[in-house]
């Protein structure tokens, strides 16, 4: 036990300089950054981000959205059908050609997945656009608005259908794989079909992605917290990026304990 203690104090004591010197240097940069704020002409650069949001949300949101399901099939099908090509040309024995097609099987459905985000974003950006504008002349025309809404059903509509033919594609290559896209249990069924090997995998890439998420998070206070103290922003978006980060934190930590297995430390 005295040697554990040993290891464990020196290990501590090797970290500890590194740490101090980044807390050292987050505190001259944020006053730094602070000060800087401060004696900047804020007024001029709130006008201006205002004014860019309008435009925005006004001329570039409603434009993107319409345009976002033509986007998708236009990257998409052609990575689609040239995996599909290679698995209807697999002998099913060489493991580099079912590599290279499921390596743009999965690229296709990330791809999907973002702009099913961006088309939430999108709508998101162009409802505050056309409520707060709503009886002034700076208001969206109603038929690009309502162009828009027809669009976001689209962006909906398209990444769906498109992960089914991935999706099916997967389970040819992967018969011992099951689960419909439009079952609202797909992700359980198709996690339980995978073996040993694949939910390792899939562990380390979501301990990868819960990191990237807490990173993001302290870096998107960071900046709202600035925000709300130098603009007009308020505490609703720190408090919306709060509410993501325990959100992320709370599913890791009760999935630790309640999975209960070594390794399972919530750090």
């Amino acid at each position: 036990m005295k040697n554990n203690n040993d290891a464990i104090k020196q290990e501590n004591k090797k970290a500890m300089p590194k740490f101090i010197l980044i807390v050292v240097l987050s505190l001259v940069f944020g006053g730094v950054l602070g000060l800087a704020l401060v004696f900047l002409n804020l007024e001029n650069f709130g006008d201006a981000l205002d004014a860019a949001a309008l435009f925005f949300t006004n001329h570039v949101a409603p434009w993107l959205i319409i345009a976002l399901p033509a986007a998708q099939l236009a990257v998409c099908l052609p990575i689609y059908f040239s995996a599909k090509k290679q698995l209807s040309a697999w002998d099913g024995e060489d493991e580099a050609v079912s590599g290279e097609a499921e390596a743009k099987l999965s690229v296709c459905i990330w791809i999907t997945g973002l702009c099913t985000i961006l088309a939430f974003f999108l709508l998101a950006a162009m409802f505050a656009g056309f409520v707060n504008n709503a009886g002034t002349e700076r208001m969206m025309p109603a038929p690009l608005f309502f162009g828009g809404l027809a669009a976001f059903l689209a962006d909906l509509f398209v990444p769906m259908v498109l992960q089914q033919k991935l999706v099916d594609l997967t389970k040819q290559l992967n018969p011992e794989k099951h689960g419909s896209v439009y079952d609202t249990k797909f992700q359980k069924k198709w996690y339980e079909s995978c073996d040993e090997a694949e939910r390792l995998l899939i562990g380390q890439c979501a301990f990868k992605a819960y990191r990237a998420m807490v990173t993001v998070c302290m870096a998107l206070w960071v900046v709202f917290a600035l925000g709300g103290m130098f603009f007009s922003w308020g505490f609703l978006p720190a408090l919306a990026v709060c509410i993501v980060w325990a959100a992320g934190q709370s599913a890791y930590a009760w999935s630790c304990l309640k999975l209960g297995k070594s390794g399972g430390s919530v750090y």
